[in-house]
């Protein structure tokens, strides 16, 4: 019993895993996971200098 869930475990991980590379890649329009991860980077990293500073 607790080899099946992890082997279903296993297959759900393994399937959003794959879901997220997908969604990345037509995100960026890059189709290698490493390319788009790195455009990822940078365009997270472009955002994150126009937005204003928070203010106290």
């Amino acid at each position: 019993m607790i080899a099946t869930q992890a082997a279903a475990d296993g297959a759900e991980t393994a399937r959003r895993l794959e879901d997220a590379v997908y969604t990345l890649c037509v995100v960026t329009g890059i189709r290698r996971l490493d390319t788009a991860l790195s455009v990822a980077w940078r365009q997270m990293a472009e955002v994150m200098r126009q937005e204003q500073p928070l203010r106290h």
